[in-house]
Order: C-alpha cells, then sequence, then structure tokens
C-alpha cells in the first residue's frame, strides 16, 4: 500500500493530457494537386470535406490569348503575372477555401527551366512582379500563402555557383539582394503571409556539423543560405516562414527522427544565420516536415519503402505521421504521387485510385492523428448508437443490488469490480455509493472527506493495444488518473496518464476523457478516480468507462 502514496501525490497534481493541439495542421500535397486546376478543387469539395486535411496545395496554370502559356512551374521565367489575368480562377480560389480548407498554399516551383544570371536585374524583377501577382491571389483567394518548391528538376544549378558568376562572395551577395528583393514584394501584397518552403536551410544539414558551417557553405558554392537570408531580412513581422524539410520522407518515429530534425532547423541551423536576422529566425521560422504516402504502399524492391509496424504499413504510417505532427511547429505536409487524394468527378483522373482504396482506413488513421480526441468521440458516438460499444468497467452504472439499497449513502459499499484506498498518514474519511443521485440515474460513487485517496477499477491490458477513458464527477477536487499493473504488481516504472475534469454540463456534472496506449512490460490497465477533500467534503463519480481500441 506504501507505493500508491507516490501515486497520490501524482494524481492530486493531475495535468492536461492533450492531442497535437488545434494549432498543428497537416496539408495535402501530391501529383493529382499538380495537375488538376483551382476549378477542378472547387467542383468536388463535397469529396474534400471527406478528407482529414486542413489545406492542400493549389495548382494555377493559364493559357493568354496570345497563346502564351504561364504556370506555377515557369513564374520565375513567365511574362510578368498581372492580376487581370485570373479574374476567373480568382473566383476559384476563394470557393477552394470556403469550407474546410482553411490552410491552402498556392504551389510555387523556384528552380528555373533557364537559370537566371543573379546580376540580370530585368529578369528578377520580372520574377518579382511575378511572385507578387501570386502573392496577391492568395490573399484575395483566401489561401493562407505560397508554397516554395525550390528542388532543381530542371537541373540548371540555380542555387551554386557556375561557371561565368562572380567570386562566390561577391555572388552570394547579390543572391542575398535577390532573395530580399524577391520578399519585398511578397510582403508587399500580402504582409502577414505564410511562405511553405519544402526545404530552407535543412536542405543540406551536413553544414551544420561542420567545423565551420559557413566555410563548407563556401566550399560547396551554396547561394541558398545567402538568397534565404535575404528574404529573412525583409521578413514583415505578421509573416511566418516553415522549414518544411523534405527529408523527412525517410525519418522514422522509431528513432525520433522528427523530434531530433525539428532540433536542428531550431538550433543548428542558426549557425548559417545572419546575427542581424536571428531574431527573425527563431521568432517566425516554424520547423515542418515532408512525408512520403508512397513509402506505404511501394513494393518491397523500391528504394522508397516502410514496411509493417505491427502487422500493419498502415500503422506504421500512423506512428510517423503522429510524432510529425506532435514534433513539428505547426505544419507537415503529406504528398503522394501513385494514388489520388479523391475522385475526382468531372476530370480526366476520375478513374483513378485513391490512397483510400490501396490502404483502406487512410482516411480514419489521417483523421485520429488530425484530431485525436474528436476522433474518439466519433467513433464512440458511432458504436453506442449501433449497440456495440464494449466497456471494460464492471459497473459503469455503480448501482448496487436493489436488496441493499435504503439508505441514501451506503458507507463502505461499493458496487462489483470497484476498490477504495486512502493515505493511512492523512485524514480518515468514507468512501461508499450514493443511491439517491447519479448521472442520469440515481446511483453513483461517494467519498467523503478522504484528505487523500481514490476508487479503482481495472481490466486486462496488452502491450501496444489502447483504450478510451471516461468518467463523470461531482463535488470536490476530482481526478482521474491511469497507472498499469504487471503480473499482479504495480509497475510503478512506467508512466501514469492523468485526465483533467472539464467545466460541468448543463446536467451539472464534469467529464474526464482521453486516450491511453499500453506500454511494453504492463498488462493490467488501473483507473483510478482521486480526490483531495476537505473535512465533510463530498465528491461523486459515475458512469466510467475504459473501451478497448481496435488497430
Amino acid at each position: 500500500m506504501t507505493r500508491r502514496c507516490g501515486w497520490c501525490a501524482f494524481i492530486l497534481c493531475a495535468a492536461v493530457l492533450t492531442a497535437h493541439g488545434a494549432d498543428k495542421k497537416m496539408i495535402g500535397h501530391s501529383w493529382d494537386l499538380l495537375a488538376v486546376r483551382p476549378a477542378d478543387v472547387a467542383r468536388n469539395l463535397d469529396a474534400w470535406e471527406q478528407v482529414p486535411l486542413d489545406g492542400i496545395s493549389l495548382s494555377l496554370r493559364k493559357k493568354l490569348p496570345d497563346g502564351t502559356s504561364v504556370s506555377f512551374g515557369t513564374i520565375m521565367t513567365d511574362p510578368p503575372w498581372q492580376r487581370a489575368w485570373f479574374t476567373e480562377e480568382l473566383a476559384s480560389l476563394r470557393q477552394c477555401s470556403s469550407r474546410n480548407l482553411k490552410h491552402n498554399f498556392m504551389t510555387t516551383f523556384w528552380a528555373p527551366n533557364k537559370r537566371l544570371a543573379w546580376g540580370d536585374d530585368a529578369a528578377w524583377e520580372r520574377f518579382a512582379r511575378s511572385i507578387g501577382v501570386m502573392a496577391w491571389l492568395a490573399k484575395e483567394g483566401g489561401a493562407k500563402g505560397i508554397l516554395i518548391d525550390p528542388e532543381d528538376y530542371p537541373e540548371t544549378r540555380q542555387y551554386f555557383l557556375m561557371p561565368g558568376d562572380a567570386p562566390f562572395a561577391e555572388t552570394a551577395a547579390l543572391a542575398r539582394r535577390r532573395g530580399a528583393q524577391i520578399m519585398r514584394s511578397i510582403a508587399a501584397e500580402y504582409p502577414d503571409v505564410t511562405l511553405l518552403s519544402f526545404w530552407m536551410l535543412s536542405l543540406h544539414p551536413r553544414y551544420f556539423t561542420d567545423n565551420d558551417p559557413l566555410a563548407a557553405v563556401a566550399d560547396a558554392g551554396d547561394l541558398w543560405p545567402a538568397f534565404l537570408n535575404g528574404m529573412l531580412a525583409e521578413l514583415p513581422r505578421g509573416a511566418r516562414m516553415i522549414d518544411g524539410d523534405e527529408h523527412g520522407y525517410r525519418y522514422q518515429a522509431a528513432r525520433n527522427d522528427f523530434y531530433l530534425a525539428c532540433w536542428r532547423t531550431q538550433n543548428q541551423a542558426l549557425a548559417l544565420v545572419e546575427p542581424a536576422n536571428r531574431a527573425a529566425y527563431q521568432t517566425q521560422v516554424l520547423a515542418g516536415f515532408g512525408l512520403y504516402l508512397d513509402m506505404y504502399t511501394n513494393p518491397t524492391n523500391s528504394p522508397w519503402y516502410f514496411g509493417e509496424l505491427d502487422g500493419s504499413r498502415l500503422n506504421h504510417l500512423r506512428r510517423n505521421v503522429a510524432q510529425a505532427l506532435d514534433a513539428a511547429q505547426e505544419y507537415i505536409w503529406l504528398y503522394g504521387e501513385k494514388m489520388d487524394w479523391i475522385t475526382w468527378k468531372g476530370t480526366p483522373r476520375e478513374k483513378n485510385p485513391t490512397w483510400e482504396t490501396k490502404l483502406p482506413g487512410f482516411l480514419d488513421t489521417l483523421a485520429r492523428i488530425r484530431d485525436p480526441r474528436r476522433w474518439a468521440e466519433q467513433r464512440l458516438a458511432r458504436q453506442r448508437q449501433a449497440g456495440t460499444l464494449t466497456n471494460d468497467v464492471k459497473s459503469s452504472a455503480c448501482a448496487l443490488d436493489k436488496a441493499e439499497a435504503g439508505e441514501a449513502f451506503r458507507k463502505g459499499v461499493l458496487p462489483a469490480g470497484w476498490w477504495s484506498w486512502q493515505e493511512e498518514k492523512k485524514r480518515a474519511g468514507v468512501f461508499g455509493t450514493e443511491t439517491q443521485k447519479g448521472r442520469g440515474d440515481t446511483w453513483s460513487l461517494c467519498a467523503v472527506g478522504v484528505e487523500q485517496g481514490c476508487f479503482g477499477t481495472s481490466t486486462p491490458a496488452t502491450p501496444g493495444s489502447e483504450f478510451i477513458v471516461e468518467a463523470y464527477a461531482q463535488g470536490a477536487a476530482p481526478a482521474l488518473t491511469v497507472y498499469w499493473k504487471r503480473a499482479g504488481a504495480w509497475d510503478w516504472a512506467l508512466r501514469g496518464e492523468a485526465f483533467r475534469f472539464e467545466a460541468a454540463g448543463p446536467d451539472g456534472w464534469r467529464r474526464a476523457f482521453g486516450q491511453v496506449q499500453v506500454p511494453e512490460g504492463a498488462d493490467e490497465l488501473v483507473m483510478m478516480l482521486g480526490v483531495r477533500q476537505a473535512a465533510g467534503e463530498r465528491t461523486w463519480f459515475d458512469a466510467a468507462g475504459i473501451y478497448p481500441l481496435g488497430k
């Protein structure tokens, strides 16, 4: 019994167990989104409402009356964009953000098919004007900002020193000036823009660990850090940049790769940030990650392959995406190639397979990651409605055998499956069953004047399995905690979970609710409903639930 004192100290300072937080967001990007137009997205918003994403990438392309084509992929070398060209597209963009997709990003490729000379003022002014129009479209169209993909698909090595360039220091100064020029143009149209770049300084993390990071950059002839420093110098206070770290495709939650990469972006990358820009970097540049969906569907002979985890590739996806979302400061992005996000009605892609058809349970898995609390609430509601909900608490209603009823409070008498405990060195109180007060009936557990103690119940549990826990309370200082046993003995080395009781609902009862996963080594889950009361205070508990979740 003495080891429960440690538990009681924990339960009485219970903390809120949150999921990933409402500020974390998942953005969809893919080959299908690169192929369709905003008008196609707008026509399929009903389908997008079934996809648990906060936003998607949107791809603009336009054929002008003179036959010239402009697009997100050629914006660096297109003729200067004009607002008047995109009247129809602007209407579609507004539709795209009119429902659940509140964090859309306008796609742009920042590696030109023909390299822009760093000293070519006309070329960079042309790009600056075009990206300014893109920023205007994003703001007016309700998008959160601009997606920047700097990958060198055309292999023109825009951001590396090339023959014919001035010496590195001189060219780097020019690159910094161009970055500032581009940022000024964006900021003039959208001062609180969010720029989601698939890479910022995370592009070449090998620089971070060099004895002299700046010398390593110069030795490589890498102009990207200088360009980014120019952007940082002109970044408005209301704007943000997301380092989307595309290396995340290969990161594994089992190695805590996402947490380590976030630390690198936040800390080690500062070595490449000019001192004058460090305040902006530390407050306005956020760490994020890209995840590659094809890793979880490709065959074993693919170099881009993740296998099963706990018997399922979908479970592997869930673990990686969940850690990425937890580690990211706000945004992660999910990229796929071989499947589509939705069935694209009214487009040539209508018969293409979707991620859900290829990986059944995919959308439910994303919903669970994105908002675990909402997912769990909806799952319980569906199962209750269908009559399939399993509760491992033997006496959730706290009712006694009617033959024993009579007194309003049955001192020392508890329903089947419940026990009570209180700290012997504290003031003694009383545990029992209330017969005239309950949530929806007249039965509940009741503690009176217990300075430090709890009710408890338990259920067998398998490592890796998951449960939803729930209870309702009225009165003084209720707390719900989950702890673990192994072979019938308390295992205090395994971390417990505490759940705060929320504000009272219309019926006067406060609810605690959450999810737990059984740690390795445990074989029994113990739910404890704890109190810390003054003399004479009462606390009631009712409708406790321990609901097993399937994988």
